[in-house]
Parts: structure tokens; sequence; C-alpha cells
């Protein structure tokens, strides 16, 4: 390999790869109006919010409930829609997966009954994983993490600048962990990252034209 193509490869590496991930950002609180903090409050989000009775092809595991069981799939409080579930009761399985393979910037969802046995995990495009416990998401919130069906509250998550998530994880491996109005805003890639793109292609582009 000739130094040409070395540095165009080098360039398309750096800009695929980027630099190591920092860890996300997490808040909890959702919209102010009727039914409040069951939606993002964050612009521009896409929200999925199950009502058609199923999940997102992108999504694996878990199960979808029409309305509430309260033996082993509490609905979240308030909410009178279907919701998006995982456990171990009643045909349920864990993890429930949301993959997106473009990345994401931020992913939100509403909750019920805190548990300090679920968590959350964000897998990213750089391959990092973090995991938002159940006591960590209910410090977010105030509340305790006793699994008390009447409280329910709003997560976000945002990626660390010029990172990106691709799976969402939602586990719990006991009894069940019930969410809905899961919400997302895909990644933009950064403007430097466009540039070394342009970079590589550049010189790949060069290095193609001095063949013979």
């Amino acid at each position: 390999m000739n130094l040409l193509s070395t540095l165009a490869c080098a360039a398309l590496a750096a800009a695929a790869c980027g630099a190591q991930a920092a860890a996300p950002t997490f808040s909890a609180g959702g919209t102010s109006v009727p039914n409040a903090g069951m939606m993002s409050a964050v612009a521009g989000a896409t929200t999925i919010d199950f009502n058609s009775g199923g999940a997102p092809a992108n999504y694996s595991g878990g199960m979808v409930f029409l309305s509430d069981h309260p033996s082993y799939a509490a609905q979240p409080p308030l909410d009178l829609t279907p919701f998006f579930s995982v456990g171990v009761t009643d045909g349920q399985t864990t993890p429930g997966t949301a993959t997106f393979s473009g990345g994401l910037s931020y992913f939100g969802f509403y909750m019920g009954s805190a548990d300090t046995y679920n968590s959350v995990l964000f897998h990213g495009a750089d391959n990092s994983n973090f995991t938002l416990s159940g006591a960590a998401m209910a410090s977010l919130a105030g509340v305790s993490p006793n699994g008390d069906q009447r409280v329910g509250f709003y997560v976000n998550a945002w990626a660390a600048p010029g990172a990106a998530f691709t799976r969402i994880e939602f586990h719990s491996p006991t009894n069940a962990f019930e969410t809905d109005n899961h919400a997302f805003i895909n990644a933009v890639p950064e403007p430097e990252t466009y540039a070394m793109l342009l970079a590589g292609l550049g010189l790949l582009t060069a290095l193609r034209r001095r063949r013979p």
C-alpha cells in the first residue's frame, strides 16, 4: 500500500470511528400538558406510542400489552394506552431491544413503578455500553426505587457530543419493567466528520486517477 492510499484509509477510518465517546447525560421530566410527564418535552423528537398494539420492526423481545395486568405488567400511572413491557412472567422476554442502525443523539421513555432490578443499557456506535440502573432512574426523578405502581416519570438520555446510541435494551430479570412513549432524535454527523469523509474520498479519487 502506497502513502496516498494509506492516508486515504486513515482519513476514512478516523471519520468512521471518531473519538471515544464520553458518558451519556440523563434527566427526568416530560411535558407540562395534561397527563404531565408522559411525553417527551424535547423538541424535534419522534414518539413511538405502541398504540397500534405492536412494536416497530426495529424492536425485538418484550411485549406490547393493550391494557393493565396488575399481576404481571402494571400499566404506567395515568397511561390508558398500550405499553411496552419486558420481564419473566406471562410469556414476556427480557431484554426488549430497540435497534437504530443510523444512531440516535437522544432517546427517552415514560416508565412506571421504578424498581432496583430494572435497567436500561445504551449501546453506542463506538461499541461503548452505559447502563442506567433502576436506582439511578428513580434518583433522577427524586423518588424511591420501591416499585410503587402509583409513581411514573419520563427519562431522557442524550448521547455525548460526537457519539450516538445504536441500541437500547430494557432489562428486567425479576417481574417486569413497563414503559411507553419512547422518543428519539436521529444523530447528525458533526461538520468535522463530513470534512474527514470528504478528505478520504478525495484521496481515494486521486489514487484511482493515478493508476495506469
